[in-house]
């Protein structure tokens, strides 16, 4: 169940069709500083364009025997704040084709002898096609991107870049198949032309927010809703 993500398998993901949390949240974590406040009662406060991602997945039906074990497994490959994991997002409101859900296009796919993974689920299908039409530094702000295939892309909607997370502030279309975007935070790592963004699934590579995040309380030792909580792996 870990090794689906097509292109980003050294890095295990949470396993949403199996943990599903029943509201997921996803913010940009503001980063400010301010000063006392002087005799008129004023404070300057300043703030770093750059801010961290954090994330909650609450009240995550554990209500099983596979939903425990996996509840473990990914406890036990995370081992605390040691190592990384991707957080999805789910795909409402993202730039999905009209028709797609309907025609099955995001339906999985099985290995090619027609045999499913362990858990039953199969492949992720990609359907939203949106690369960089040119590099874009470490920092960047800004970006003009190709549209192949896409519904109508519009700020607030999220998109991932090689497992980093960004939300689109602004987007001005310049035809059909191009659009100027600006995004925020700033890109986590340089990118090259023709680097494709994530609508489909968007990704935050993230760790826990404290080692105890994975702790598993179960009523009668036979099922749990618990919380947990995870802060951008920078």
């Amino acid at each position: 169940m870990f090794n689906k993500f097509i292109g980003l398998s050294m890095t295990i993901l949470w396993p949403f069709d199996v943990l599903t949390p029943q509201h997921p949240t996803f913010d940009i974590a503001p980063r400010s500083l301010s000063g006392p406040p002087s005799v008129s009662g004023k404070s300057q406060v300043t703030s770093s364009d750059a801010g961290i991602w954090k994330a909650s997945y609450p009240e995550v039906p554990v209500v099983d025997a596979g939903k425990i074990l996996a509840w473990r497994a990914v406890a036990n490959l995370l081992e605390g704040r040691l190592n990384p994991i991707l957080v999805p997002l789910t795909r409402f409101y993202q730039p999905v084709p009209d028709g797609a859900e309907e025609a099955g296009l995001y339906a999985p796919v099985p290995h090619s002898d027609d045999a499913w993974f362990s858990d039953g689920t199969g492949y992720i299908s990609q359907v939203i096609d949106v690369a960089l039409a040119g590099s874009a530094p470490l920092r960047a702000v800004s970006a003009t991107i190709n549209i192949a295939v896409a519904g109508l892309i519009q700020p607030g909607q999220h998109f991932s870049i090689d497992g980093r997370l960004y939300l689109l502030r602004s987007v001005v279309y310049t035809s059909e198949t191009d659009a100027s975007i600006t995004f925020r935070p700033p890109l986590r790592e340089a990118a090259s032309a023709g680097s494709r963004l994530e609508f489909d699934w968007p990704v935050c590579r993230m760790k826990l927010a404290t080692d105890g995040e994975m702790d598993l309380p179960l009523e009668s030792g036979r099922w749990g809703f618990p919380s947990v909580n995870f802060i951008e792996d920078v």
